[in-house]
């Protein structure tokens, strides 16, 4: 391995007085290169460190993991528990089990977009895991049946955080700490309760603005889905400690997950499986509110890489891809190293492509041999398609040629295909039959779009407090929209309005990231009024208690 080699990655970026990254790589026990790059603290310029304590976001799911192995061990739950055995009060149409929820095959929808249809500029002010529970356990409808196919949803780990604690007793910070943190040497690792950022030698997250960076640490506890906190040097200890196979994690968490069709899953239980440039690959990912982060474990080579971030832009995931490659000596991988094939070809075309099946569209960049999709880079693999393998949920998309911008292209997720048809009519309803109010039995606020002076239509979720926000809805072309949210993902949240017999709008379909599809019908202003008022309690509503 060639430090120098690994050094060049991190040349040139603006790490000084900025904030960075901390990363290392081990072969075997040893680490064979280690970095840290930029400020913990913009305020009192403290540099990063190995012992810096940072967000390490979803790499919390598998340390959730090995701790339900743990008390499966304990004989407190078992894996192949129903749900309702923990949670009897659920009103999911179907009942996955605890391995499904780890696995991410459950079909049970995401948390955080019915915290912002519910709650909207106010959640930030909500406890954040009652908001969770209540608007959680409150729905029926699933993605999909369970075990049908695999969809990446936090929501999955805040139920497991609620199954845990039942089934001992005792607060999930408390049975991390341990069957994770203390055998395995983890030090200075937390799991956040609300406090963790007033511990010492703790790093801020950034984002980065117009006038440089700001901070964009998370207000609320992430627990479960994201909550650890740890250093560089906990995080070798945490690989160091896996090396050694605890609770027999390669074969019984690690082990490829099939779905009801036979097809395999590239997510294990709390852990993913990728392969890069032919090389397979395990571990988790992670990002949120100015942090970013990955860990990769190459086990057949046993080389690892870690990586954590304190700004939004550091592109940890196809870095940390970077390292990888570089010090095993393998070519560049299209899907996940772009950056290594050079600098991306000027695009030949742009266009617009909404899905018939699913309430979904995407922005396309492209010509022969790459394309851009919602501004993420594709370049076209030696099999013909373009792919995607950073992060947790990879993906694939299949276009006969991109010369000229295709009529349709097809994306594929796991086992699950998506056709795309371009846009070439974006006429859309006029605002007259979209302004107006709607609401469902399974969210305490309605949703109000409204038509600002300019003409430009606004939608207004949960309660309206002072100075809230409201969020502009972008035609894609008929009675799909879509909308730009707070965390600035338009791509990923739209909207599909539908006609009754009289030709009027009469619901609202809102497709999210993880959430498939959540509907809502329209409603009278007065009947309006009720569900504010009924709103007011969010998030202790009880479940049921929507008008």
């Amino acid at each position: 391995m060639n430090p120098s080699a690994l050094d060049a990655l991190f040349a040139g970026q603006d790490f000084a007085a900025a904030p960075g990254c901390v990363a290392a790589l081990l072969d075997g026990d040893v680490v064979a290169w280690q970095g840290c790059f930029g400020l913990a603290r913009l305020d009192t310029t403290a540099p990063l460190t190995p012992a810096t304590r940072m967000r390490i976001a979803s790499i919390t799911k598998p340390m959730v993991a090995l701790t339900l192995a743990a008390l499966e061990d304990d004989g407190k739950l078992a894996l192949t528990d129903p749900l309702s055995h923990h949670v009897p009060e659920h009103r999911f149409e179907a009942d996955p089990t605890l391995a499904q929820l780890l696995a991410m095959t459950s079909g049970i929808p995401e948390t955080y977009p019915l915290v912002w249809l519910a709650l909207g500029d106010a959640a930030r002010l909500a406890e954040h895991s009652q908001a969770l529970l209540a608007l959680l356990l409150a729905q029926r409808q699933l993605n999909f049946l369970p075990g049908e196919r695999t969809l990446y949803a936090n929501a999955n780990t805040v139920l497991l955080h609620l199954v845990t604690e039942r089934a001992t007793g005792e607060p999930l910070a408390r049975l991390m700490q341990r069957h994770v943190f203390d055998p395995a040497g983890m030090a200075s690792a937390v799991l956040d309760d609300g406090l963790a950022h007033r511990l010492p030698e703790t790093a801020i997250g950034y984002a980065r603005s117009g006038e440089g960076f700001v901070p964009v640490d998370p207000v609320s506890v992430e627990a479960a889905p994201g909550g650890v906190i740890a250093s560089l040097a906990d995080m070798i200890a945490w690989h160091r400690w896996l090396r050694g196979n605890p609770h027999g994690w390669r074969t019984r968490l690690a082990a490829v997950v099939p779905h009801n069709d036979g097809s395999l899953s590239g997510y294990a239980h709390g852990f993913v499986h990728q392969l890069l440039s032919g090389t397979r690959v395990i571990g988790h990912a992670g990002g949120h509110s100015g942090w970013a982060s990955d860990y990769l474990f190459a086990s057949e080579e046993d080389v690892a890489v870690i990586i954590l971030a304190n700004r939004t832009d550091a592109n940890v995931y196809e870095r940390a891809r970077e390292m990888l490659v570089t010090a095993l000596g393998l070519p560049p991988d299209p899907g996940a190293t772009p950056a290594l094939l050079g600098a991306a070809p000027k695009p030949l075309w742009e266009a617009t492509y909404a899905s018939v099946e699913t309430i979904a569209s995407l922005s396309v960049k492209g010509g022969p041999g790459e394309i851009a999709v919602d501004g993420r880079r594709m370049p076209r693999g030696k099999d013909g398609v373009f792919r995607r393998t950073l992060g947790v949920e990879p993906f694939v998309i299949e276009a006969p040629n991109t010369a000229t911008p295709p009529a349709e292209l097809t994306r594929y997720e796991g086992n699950h295909a998506v056709t795309y048809r371009r846009v070439d009519d974006a006429a859309a309803l006029p605002a007259e039959a979209i302004v107006g109010t709607y609401a469902c039995a399974t969210l305490p606020h309605p949703v109000t779009i409204k038509a600002d002076n300019s003409g430009v239509m606004r939608v207004s979720t949960g309660p309206v407090w002072p100075g809230g926000e409201v969020w502009p809805l972008v035609p894609v072309s008929g009675a799909l929209f879509r909308c730009t949210t707070p965390d600035g993902a338009p791509s990923e949240v739209h909207l599909r309005f539908e006609l009754g017999t009289d030709g009027a709008v009469s619901r609202v379909s809102f497709s999210f990231l993880r959430l498939l599809r959540i509907t809502l019908d329209r409603i009278e202003p007065a009947a309006a009024e009720q569900w504010r008022e009924l709103g007011l309690a969010a998030p202790t509503l009880l479940t049921g208690d929507a008008p």
